[in-house]
Parts: structure tokens; sequence; C-alpha cells
């Protein structure tokens, strides 16, 4: 897993490319502890270079939604490309994770 950030506005963009899974959980786990920190109101994972998620990648986003409401803060997902698309639509993913096809939709979503 690689991370990249940047900040537009009050939103912490988060570029997360490679395979997400059990073994990236603690580097996953920083990340979300260092966006609390941040000072952004919004936490915007792009997702669209992620390959593979697994389950615990699944509930490492979960918790992270969780964690980052806890402090007022927002979140969102952009980009999940074919599998990772398929997977989150068929448990429903984005009725706690607002889920966008693009940081330009996602934007106007949160403005």
């Amino acid at each position: 897993m690689h991370v990249a950030e940047r900040i537009q506005d009050d939103t912490l963009v988060l570029m997360i490319s490679g395979r997400v899974t059990f073994y990236s959980r603690k580097v996953f786990q920083a990340i979300v502890s260092n966006a609390r920190l941040s000072g952004a109101k919004h936490i915007m994972f792009n997702i669209q270079g992620v390959t593979f998620m697994d389950s615990t990648a699944l509930g490492g986003l979960a918790l992270a939604y969780l964690n980052l409401k806890e402090c007022d803060l927002t979140m969102s997902l952009v980009g999940p490309q074919h599998p990772i698309k398929t997977l989150l639509d068929a448990i429903n993913f984005s009725t706690l994770i607002p889920t966008y096809p693009s940081e330009e939709t996602a934007f106007q979503a949160i403005e």
C-alpha cells in the first residue's frame, strides 16, 4: 500500500494505491490518526489506485469512518475501480460512507 496526501480547501485527500490488506492495517491506522490531527474538516480517501482490498481493509474503512465521526470530521471514498466497486456495491458500503466516482463529484457534494 502506498499513500500520498494533499490538502485542498478544508479537505485532506489521501491517495491510496496498491493492495490494502491485513498486513497494511497498522499503516492505515496511523494514517487515520494523523488525519484526525491535520486540521481538515473532511477526509477523502481516493482509492482509484487500489488493486486489491480484503475484509480487514473494509473493516478498517468502517472504523476510520466511526473514528473520524467522533471528532466531527466527515469522510468519503473516491474512485473505487472494478472489482472493488462491485464489492462495495454488494455490501451497500455507500450507505455508511459516501462514495463518488471522482474527486470532482466528491468536492461538489461536500460544498
